[in-house]
C-alpha cells in the first residue's frame, strides 16, 4: 500500500494541501444547512458541464445505451445535464452529512419497505446489500440506527490515492461502527461475518476488466463483478439491492428491491438496474460502464465470448476503410454476433466489392484534419439511437487516433500507426 513515507517530498505536500482543502471545505459546508449545500452543488454541477466535454460524452453515452429505445436524444441530452447537477449536488452533500450526528441522519433519511430487510434476515444468517454509486451513496455507513438491531454492518470500499484523506474518510465511515473491508481481505472473511449474521453493503454497480462476468445489464452484453453472488451463496446469506433518491435538497429516500433466484451475478445486476431506474437522474453516470477493452492483441471475440443468440442491445462498431488498403477487410477474429459494424469511406473512395450492399455505410472527407474527423466521428456516432462502442482501422493516423480519443471513443489499429 503507498503510504506517505514512501513518497517524495513533493508528492507529500500535495496530499496535505488537498486533505486541508478538503478538511477546510467540510467544516464550511458542515455550517450551512443541509438544502443549501445541495442547492450549491447544483450551482456547480450546472458550471462545471461547461467545462468538461469528455466527460459530458460519457454521460450521455451511458444514458443512450441504458435507455435505448425509452427516450429520444433531445430528452437524453436534458437528462445528461440534468444528472451532472444532482450528480454535483449529492457529492457536496456528503460532506455536510459526514459531520451529522446519528440523530441529525435519521431526520434526513427515510427508508422505504423495511419489512424486506427484516424478512431476509429472517430467514438467513447475514445479508447482502446492493446499492449503486447513486444519489448520497455515502450516507449508507451511517445508517446503522434504521438496520434491524442486532447484527454487525460491514461495507466494501476502495482506499484513496491520498493516504491522509482516505485516513479521514475512513474513520468518518467507522463513526457509527460500520467494518470495512477492503478488496484485499480474504473472501473468507467477508463470508464469516455474513454467517455470523452481519450486513454487508457492496457498490457492485461500475465496470470491471476482462476478470468480470459476462452477463446482460440494461440489454447490453457486458462484465460485471461476481463478487456479491459469491458471498451470497458460499455463505447462504440473502441479498437485496437499494435505491438512494433525492426527495429534496438535502433528504434522500432509501427503498430496497428483492434478488430474485438463484441469486447469480446476472440476478444481482438486474436487481441493481430496478434500483438505478428507480431514480435515474440520481445515478452516478460519470464512468463509462459499457467501454469495451479491445486492442489489436485483444479482439472483440475475447471481450464478449461466446456467441449469443439474443442480441438485446448490440454493440455498434466503425470499420474505418477510409486510407485503408484497397485488399484489407474485416479480420474473421473481430466478427461477433452482438456486434454490427458501419463502414466508413473516404469521399470519392469505392465501396470495396467484399462489402454485401446491406452495410450502413459513411463518408468522411478525404482531405481533413484533426477537426474535421472529430466533427465526422461525432456526426456519425449521432446518427443512430447507440452510441458508437468502438473504431477498428488497418493503420490509424495520428488526427483519427487523436479525434477518437476526443470523442472518448476506443480505437483499434491493427497496423503500425502511420
Amino acid at each position: 500500500m503507498v503510504t506517505e513515507s514512501t513518497i517524495n517530498q513533493p508528492i507529500r505536500w500535495k496530499w496535505r494541501a488537498e486533505a486541508l482543502a478538503y478538511a477546510a471545505m467540510e467544516s464550511v459546508l458542515g455550517l450551512l444547512p443541509g438544502s443549501v449545500v445541495f442547492k450549491v452543488g447544483e450551482a456547480l454541477g450546472d458550471v462545471a458541464w461547461h467545462f468538461m466535454p469528455k466527460r459530458r460524452r460519457v454521460i450521455l453515452r451511458n444514458l443512450r445505451i441504458a435507455f435505448h429505445g425509452e427516450y429520444n436524444l433531445a430528452e437524453l441530452q436534458r437528462m445528461a445535464r440534468e444528472t451532472t447537477r444532482r450528480t454535483a449536488a449529492n457529492l457536496f452533500a456528503t460532506a455536510h452529512t459526514a459531520r451529522l450526528s446519528s440523530t441529525q441522519i435519521e431526520e434526513i433519511l427515510t427508508v422505504e419497505n423495511q419489512d424486506l430487510i427484516e424478512k431476509a434476515l429472517s430467514g438467513a444468517p447475514g445479508l447482502v446489500l446492493l446499492p449503486p454509486h447513486m444519489g448520497n451513496w455515502e450516507i449508507l455507513s451511517r445508517m446503522n440506527r434504521v438496520f434491524p438491531q442486532g447484527h454487525a454492518i460491514g461495507a466494501f470500499y476502495r482506499p484513496l490515492n491520498n493516504p491522509l484523506m482516505n485516513a479521514r474518510v475512513v474513520a468518518q465511515r467507522q463513526t457509527d461502527g460500520t467494518h470495512l473491508f477492503s478488496k484485499r481481505d480474504s473472501l473468507h472473511l467477508v463470508t464469516g461475518f455474513l454467517r455470523d449474521g452481519g450486513l454487508v453493503g457492496i457498490l457492485a454497480d461500475q465496470r470491471v476488466g476482462r476478470q468480470g462476468e459476462l452477463v446482460r445489464f440494461f440489454g447490453r452484453l457486458t462484465r460485471a463483478s461476481p463478487l456479491p453472488s459469491l458471498m451470497v451463496r458460499r455463505s447462504k446469506s440473502e441479498v437485496l439491492s437499494i435505491s438512494v433518491i433525492t426527495e429534496s435538497p438535502g433528504k434522500w429516500r432509501v427503498c430496497y428491491h428483492p434478488v430474485k433466484p438463484p441469486l447469480k451475478t446476472a440476478d444481482c445486476m438486474a436487481a441493481l438496474e430496478v434500483a438505478m431506474r428507480a431514480s435515474p437522474l440520481d445515478v452516478f453516470w460519470f464512468q463509462e460502464r459499457w467501454k469495451v477493452y479491445v486492442n489489436k492483441r485483444r479482439t472483440i471475440r475475447e471481450w464478449l465470448g461466446p456467441e449469443t443468440p439474443d442480441q438485446g442491445k448490440p454493440h455498434r462498431a466503425l470499420l474505418w476503410l477510409a486510407g485503408a488498403p484497397l485488399s484489407w477487410q474485416l479480420p474473421e477474429s473481430w466478427v461477433h454476433g452482438d456486434v454490427i459494424y458501419e463502414v466508413v469511406l473516404a469521399e470519392g473512395q469505392s465501396r470495396p466489392s467484399w462489402l454485401s450492399g446491406n452495410e450502413i455505410v459513411h463518408t468522411v472527407p478525404a482531405v481533413g484534419g484533426l477537426r474535421a474527423l472529430q466533427r465526422a466521428i461525432a456526426a456519425i456516432d449521432l446518427a443512430a439511437a447507440l452510441p458508437v462502442d468502438y473504431i477498428l482501422t488497418y493503420a490509424a493516423t495520428k488526427p483519427l487516433s487523436r479525434a477518437a480519443r476526443r470523442e472518448a471513443i476506443p480505437l483499434v489499429s491493427l497496423a503500425t500507426p502511420a
